[in-house]
């Protein structure tokens, strides 16, 4: 980042005129939902034991802070707005007459729509509230002329491109303890306009072992950042208040509704998921390409988070930067799997509400198991096969290290999935809750599979009830979720089973449901 020197200000006091280097940033982490966390570091020139700096434009809520050197203690920070004369493009003709007194310039200038003419001489002075250019011209005479008529202007030497130009700017005014001529400080704060949206590449290498890619795009729409330590976070931290507003952000008095948190979170559900996953690349020779090199990139975990290190990035403003996190072989099994809800939904209707003939999609899935040493982030996954031709488009899910994640790929019309269920035992006025009295029935359903291929398969089903399950037959498992619909668990039942080619197979469970005495029943 370039130093930019502030040429005087005024605040607070009149006559209090100082210099500044801005601090530079030094390191940043991007998160997934628009939030980053910034350090910058530098020196700052102090006046009458004053320092002053920059704020960022929009601070998160408590997040900004200033440290200085253990010797060196802070007293007092004081934030306003003032006016700064800082150094900007020139942008017009009109900029550059004003950057450029005392340089030999030539010029065309209109008169009228017919009579153009050239003139050249040195700048002596332009009087900027009437628009007045006044040149001294090659034999020495004084001439005054409207600088909106000229049409170009060429400069004998290179001219100065950049002009000190009045903008306002929020200031930390900051007080210290001792005089110094100058003190070292940090800054850190968070913000947003700043987040990293991740994807996935598969690869497919044999029946046992496969080839996952990850890169990460960061979408930088907050400020250019320079030689900056990139860290790149996986997980779901706490920020209560999410993006409310530092008050040192607000230019009136804080209206203390406006720091509380928001009744919805504002993290988009974009800032998970990203389109575009890979572009056609045309080529006109056949190169041999390594589609199976690996690399990883350092990171660490912390608590709950794990945190990619990228090492030093530029980040310029309103861009978006791709990088390569890693590429690693982990092993997988081809599973087919069919999640089932709870259709009958007992507990609501108080009858049984399902179609017995209905088929349940059955997907064609891997299974895959996070052997790395860092976990892998809810995004979206393009997948190839083992002559690199698309296979299917899937989401992976956020996957600690050491689980398993499913990625599908296409729907198995030769595995039927089916089921039904009956009413067993119907006990009445078992619970009474204030007016209401419950019976409990007793249900049991009954799945029917069919595996249509030539070959053995490894079926994975999960069914989901709004009741109590007792029984499950072919070593089934069962889970309460720890969540209810009145008396009743939302409960889980899985089943991981292998079926020989052209098999059949009927599974059952049991479960009791208590439902308002009041709803009709076929018991």
């Amino acid at each position: 980042m370039k130093k930019l020197i502030l040429i005087s200000l005024f605040v607070g006091v009149a006559g209090f005129v100082f210099s500044q280097n801005n601090l530079k940033p030094v390191s940043i982490n991007v998160f997934k939902n628009g939030q980053y966390y910034i350090v910058k570091e530098g020196n700052l020139a102090v006046k009458d034991d004053y320092a002053v700096m920059e704020l960022p434009n929009s601070p998160l809520l408590s997040t900004f802070w200033i440290y200085t050197a253990n010797d060196v203690k802070i007293n007092q920070v004081t934030y306003m707005t003032d006016t700064l004369k800082k150094l900007k493009p020139t942008l017009s003709i009109l900029e550059l007459i004003e950057a450029n007194i005392g340089k030999k310039i030539k010029f065309n200038y209109k008169l009228n729509d017919k009579d153009i003419r050239e003139v050249s001489g040195t700048i002596a002075e332009y009087i900027k509230n009437y628009g007045l250019l006044k040149l001294k011209t090659n034999d020495n005479k004084t001439t005054f002329l409207y600088a909106n008529n000229i049409l170009d202007i060429t400069f004998d030497e290179s001219p100065y491109e950049k002009i000190n130009s009045d903008s306002l700017y929020k200031l930390a005014k900051i007080k210290l303890d001792k005089n110094l001529s100058n003190v070292a400080l940090k800054a850190v704060y968070m913000q947003s306009g700043m987040q990293w949206l991740p994807s996935y590449c598969i690869k497919i290498i044999n029946d046992k072992e496969l080839q996952i890619e990850m890169k990460a795009i960061v979408e930088n729409y907050a400020e250019s950042v320079e030689n900056v330590d990139l860290t790149l976070t996986v997980g779901a931290p706490q920020f209560y208040f999410n993006t409310t507003g530092d008050p040192i952000g607000y230019n009136y008095l804080t209206n203390l509704y406006t720091i509380r948190p928001p009744a919805t979170p504002a993290i988009a559900a974009q800032s998970y998921y990203s389109n575009a996953i890979m572009s056609e690349e045309s080529r006109s020779e056949d190169i041999a390409y390594n589609d199976h090199s690996t690399y990883e990139t350092q990171g660490e975990k912390t608590n709950d988070l794990y945190m990619y290190k990228l090492g030093k990035v530029n980040l310029p403003c309103k861009s978006k930067t791709s990088f390569q996190i890693f590429s690693v072989k982990v092993s997988y099994k081809d599973v087919y799997e069919v999640n089932m809800g709870d259709v009958s939904n007992y507990s609501s209707y108080g009858y049984i509400n399902l179609d017995p003939e209905k088929r349940y999609d059955v997907f064609h899935s891997l299974l895959i198991t996070n052997g790395t040493n860092y976990p892998f982030t809810t995004a979206p996954v393009f997948v190839l096969n083992e002559q690199s031709q698309p296979l299917a488009q899937d989401q992976i899910k956020y996957t600690p290290m050491a689980s398993n994640c499913s990625v599908q790929l296409s729907k198995a019309g030769d595995v039927i999935i089916k089921y039904k269920e009956e009413e067993m035992k119907k006990e009445e006025a078992v619970k009474r809750i204030g007016k209401i009295t419950y019976n409990k029935i007793t249900i049991k359903g009954t799945v029917n599979i069919e595996n249509m291929q030539n070959k053995k398969i490894e079926l994975n089903i999960n069914k989901d009830v709004i009741a109590n399950v007792i029984a499950i037959s072919d070593s089934g498992k069962s889970i309460k979720s720890g969540k209810y619909l009145n008396l009743n668990p939302n409960s889980k039942v899985n089943w991981d089973l292998q079926l020989n080619a052209k098999d059949k197979k009927e599974i059952t469970y049991t479960y009791e449901v208590f439902v308002n005495a009041s709803l009709g029943g076929s018991y």
